[in-house]
């Protein structure tokens, strides 16, 4: 649960005549607030007031959006904001005030949008930037803007993306013309409430209050804005029109598919063009698969992914053929591509949107906020195949974690088919470690196979891709060599071409120099601490909610052929540590001559919330732990 702020201090805003006094005292609670956020400046007071009118054009109702927001610096006197628009939402009016010396002139740099993994869309960027004399105390920003289609205004969030905000206020008024439903989300651990005023005219007005709310803390883990943020969600119904007809606009999924199909448009393939082009990819296939296979992982291989939303807010996609000749294209581009393709080959390949997982919704809620990915799915046979050729090094009947366990809506001539993407039994991601180890001298050595398959094995070609063949061994030996004095000898040749089709397995000699300790008669020696430890280091007081990129499913087998001139003194206690479906396990057993050492970690690819993260701490603080413990061997009497 987000911990809250305790402000001591009442800031009194009367007109534009701030007390310097309650200034100086907010801006003292810069030592209250948490590590994880933002310390150049907070937000005191931040009201968005959304209300809809019909369209003049006859078309879909438009939204209006009047945003507030007080500004506190706290290191220096320099105010800044963000406001994105595309090709349905423009900004239409912007005014600022400083403080106590009323408004200022501002002016706004302008710019594309540069969302992380976004090569291009048709959002855009407003940056207002002003700085403001110590005695304003803040900067106030007010932004109006227009939605021209209701459809494309999906969500609010209560909190910032980068500032903690003192005070959140959201106001919906909704016409009695309109029928829509607003639905909250992510508010179990923050200070929300919401009251609903039916008015005499029969409007319904939503106020929705929040204190205290935190920005979210950035990481490697972060899952993603709408799965942890408290955010409103709005799902249209219908509206009636000044005639007095009530129209549909988002009330069920059949509406929703229509929807995307016409944002799709016609299907423009020259499927004999196609089947040229395809022929020639699967030209050799032994069969049917092989030649799905073909066909999959060529796209993968010769068709660069590009996220490139433009045309209707990234919905309307590229055209096959365009992607084809061009070689880059976007999730709906390549999935183009592959349902071309394959059906100019005669088999049934369909496009598919579907949300992953950074989004927590289901198609119970009809919005395009439910979607943000596109992919091809195939029917051969009794079996589906989700192609997704976004995914680099992606097996056939695999399915990358991001969309597992997510509905999934098909295309089916003029219906759909609503699925779940299921990952199949043979589908399972593991890091195996074997080793076989003798004592020579004090040193350690043996023989070591490394194993990966699934999704480890995939992401482990993506990191290795962007190496040269030089820097790829050398990787890998700094990988399985992190431990002191530990060395990496003959290690196998990589593979000439990252198979998809097959397990990664690799084998080297492995050497460990002064590995055995001498305490007395006794002799040390660990043999726990060979593999590649996943160093899991993040301040778990700053993040709230984390999700690894992939299942971590980690194996170790180990075993230790005690010498004929020694004997076994003692061996660690079995270990075991689990919460929920996370478990890290290890034991040491004797068999004959042999110490057998096993481990296993595994972590499924989940959002695990703040409670849950110490005791992900704890677990891998268990792991850390077994991995220094000691066999003791001593010489044999003689």
């Amino acid at each position: 649960m987000y911990r809250k702020f305790c402000f001591t201090v009442l800031i009194v805003f009367l007109g534009f005549n701030c007390d310097l006094k309650a200034q100086v005292e907010l801006k003292s609670s810069y030592e209250l607030l948490d590590e994880s956020q933002e310390k150049d400046a907070l937000i005191e007071y931040w009201k968005t007031t959304i209300t809809f009118e019909r369209s003049k054009s006859g078309g879909m109702p438009v939204v209006k959006e009047t945003d507030l927001c007080r500004i506190v610096p706290l290191q220096n006197n320099l105010v800044m904001r963000h406001y994105f628009v595309s090709s349905h939402k423009q900004i239409t009016d912007y005014k600022f005030y400083a403080g106590g010396s009323g408004r200022k002139s501002i002016k706004p740099v302008i710019g594309d949008s540069n969302t992380p993994g976004i090569f291009q869309s048709d959002s855009k960027y407003y940056y207002f930037s002003r700085n403001i004399k110590p005695s304003d105390q803040y900067g106030k920003f007010e932004v109006k803007s227009i939605t021209d289609d209701l459809r494309f205004y999906t969500r609010a969030y209560m909190s910032d993306m980068k500032l903690f905000t003192a005070n959140r206020e959201i106001e919906v008024l909704v016409p009695a013309w309109l029928d829509i439903k607003v639905k909250l989300y992510n508010s179990d651990h923050v200070d929300l409430t919401c009251e609903v005023d039916s008015l005499p005219d029969g409007d319904v007005l939503y106020r929705y209050t929040g204190r205290n709310l935190n920005a979210p803390f950035q990481s490697d883990y972060f899952p993603g804005y709408a799965n942890v943020h408290p955010h409103l969600l709005f799902l249209y119904n219908r509206y009636r029109t000044v005639d007095g007809e009530w129209k549909p606009i988002l009330k069920n999924v059949d509406q929703l598919y229509k929807w995307y199909k016409e944002m799709r448009g016609p299907e423009q393939y020259d499927l004999e063009k196609f089947k040229a082009i395809s022929s020639d990819v699967v030209s050799g296939a032994s069969n049917q698969l092989d030649s799905i296979k073909k066909v999959f992982y060529w796209v993968q291989d010769k068709i660069r992914y590009i996220a490139f939303e433009q045309g209707i807010d990234g919905f309307c996609p590229q055209n096959a053929l365009s992607v084809y000749e061009n070689k880059y294209g976007d999730c709906k581009g390549m999935s183009n591509l592959l349902k071309a393709m394959l059906t100019s080959l005669g088999y049934d390949a369909r496009l598919a949107w579907l949300g992953t997982q950074d989004l927590p919704y289901t198609y119970k809620e009809p919005s395009i906020a439910v979607d943000n990915h596109m992919i091809c799915v195939l029917y051969q046979g009794k079996r589906k195949y989700y192609l997704d050729a976004t995914e680099k090094y992606l097996k056939l009947g695999e399915t990358a974690s991001r969309i597992n366990g997510k509905e999934i809506l098909i295309e089916n001539g003029n219906s759909f088919v609503i699925d779940t993407v299921r990952r199949s039994a043979e589908d399972i991601s593991s890091e195996t470690y074997h080793y076989q180890l003798k004592l020579k001298g004090n040193n350690l050595s043996g023989k070591l196979k490394f194993q990966l398959q699934g999704e480890a094995k995939r992401h482990f070609y993506m990191s290795l891709s962007q190496l040269s063949r030089s820097e790829q061994e050398k990787n890998i030996s700094e990988l399985m060599c992190k431990e002191d004095n530990l060395l990496l000898d003959s290690l196998s040749a990589l593979p000439a071409t990252f198979d998809r089709d097959s397990n990664l397995s690799l084998t080297g000699i492995m050497l460990k120099n002064n590995a055995l300790r001498q305490i007395a008669d006794e002799r040390y020696i660990g043999i726990a601490n060979l593999m590649p430890e996943i160093n899991f280091d993040k301040d778990t007081s700053k993040s709230r909610h984390i999700r690894f990129s992939q299942v971590i499913n980690q194996l170790n087998e180990t075993t230790l052929e005690i010498p004929e001139s020694m004997e076994l003194c003692y061996l660690p206690k079995p270990l075991v540590f689990e919460f929920d479906d996370a478990f890290y396990r290890m034991e040491y057993l004797l068999d004959g001559n042999l110490v057998k050492f096993k481990s296993h970690l595994y972590i499924p690819y989940k959002i695990y919330k703040q409670e849950q993260i110490k005791d992900l701490a704890k677990l891998f603080d268990y792991q850390h732990k077994s991995r220094k413990q000691k066999i003791i061997l001593k010489e044999k009497n003689r």
